[in-house]
């Protein structure tokens, strides 16, 4: 999960070269193929289920056909939501700055396409593509009065409670509204290993992550630190990144979590813990270029440029038995 410190290196006529600064983007670990990704999802599809058939084995007694147990097949549905970009752009913000150089002449002064000025707008309109996608896909909720927020629903902001309310998926107190103590991390990380289903638990540890806020991150490294410094089993390296591990499964931090909650949802001091593997979390789309699709174009009458995206997307996931989780 890097942290991008993007600059661009510019050069003006009678100025020495200067150097545009973007603003930090924190950006989520990993893409959406990590995820499970059903494309061509117009408006609604039926995930088709096959239950499991056990205890059916019978000891035979004789002749007769004596049935017992039965097939079992369910099915549930995945939505997707249409969402939009609409931004403009007028030419007055670059009046008297340095960017003003920048832009065309005469009459097609206003016009940014094509632009050196066009081409940081669009590579700021895909970093924040990337952005809310991953914050809808978690915190969406279309029952909220947050238009950022009422755009699709999110595994934790419904699926998962939904999940939880009807005893699908085992869960474990966060411990959430107050900071975490010395250790707390650690119980938290603790039960909700031990309670993850038989059919979570059969699946090879290397195969699972424990997606978790900020604070849970923070405090297991500390309960690591003040039992010694933790050992190669549960602290590493990977790729000059540290990372953390528990039982064997690497945890990945979600800084982004704590700072939505607190400063949008207002929950401070919200714990969360997901242990599961990546392809149980569903990514549906109609297309999945249409995401970063950006269009930008110049309207001659209101004298801005604009930029516009269309597209549709949901968020679900495969089974509910391959959830663990603490919030």
């Amino acid at each position: 999960m890097p942290t991008v410190l993007k600059q661009r290196s510019v050069s003006y006529e009678g100025i020495e070269a200067n150097t545009l600064f973007f603003d930090p983007i924190f950006l989520p670990d990993g893409e959406f193929s990590d995820y499970t990704v059903i494309p061509n999802v117009v408006s609604k599809r039926k995930l088709q289920y096959i239950k499991k058939l056990e205890k059916i084995v019978q000891k035979k007694t004789g002749c007769g056909f004596t049935p017992v147990g039965k097939f079992g097949m369910y099915d549930r549905t995945i939505e997707v939501d249409d969402i939009k970009v609409n931004l403009e752009q007028c030419v007055d913000e670059f009046k008297d700055t340095v960017l003003e150089e920048k832009l065309k002449k005469g009459t097609l002064r206003e016009d940014l396409t094509g632009t050196e000025i066009g081409n940081l707008i669009l590579e700021n309109v895909q970093q924040g593509l990337i952005l809310d996608y991953f914050r809808l896909f978690w915190f969406g909720d279309k029952s909220s009065l947050d238009s950022t927020y009422n755009v699709t629903d999110g595994i934790w902001s419904v699926h998962i409670p939904a999940l939880v309310a009807a005893n699908l998926t085992p869960y474990t107190s966060g411990l959430s509204g107050a900071p975490l103590a010395a250790g707390n991390a650690t119980t938290i990380l603790t039960g909700v290993y031990d309670t993850q289903s038989l059919a979570l638990s059969a699946l090879p540890d290397g195969d699972k992550l424990f997606y978790v806020s900020k604070s849970i991150w923070n405090a297991y490294r500390d309960d690591l630190e003040n039992a010694g410094g933790g050992d190669a089993g549960r602290q590493m390296l990977i790729d000059g990144v540290q990372t953390l591990l528990f039982r064997g499964i690497r945890i990945v931090n979600n800084p982004t979590w704590d700072e939505y909650t607190t400063n949008d949802l207002g929950q401070v001091d919200q714990h969360e813990v997901m242990l599961t593997i990546p392809k149980n979390l569903v990514f549906a789309t109609d297309l999945m270029s249409s995401l970063t699709q950006v269009m930008m174009f110049f309207d001659p009458f209101e004298e801005v440029t604009k930029v516009k995206v269309c597209a549709k997307f949901g968020t679900n996931f495969v089974h509910p038995s391959l959830f663990s989780v603490a919030y």
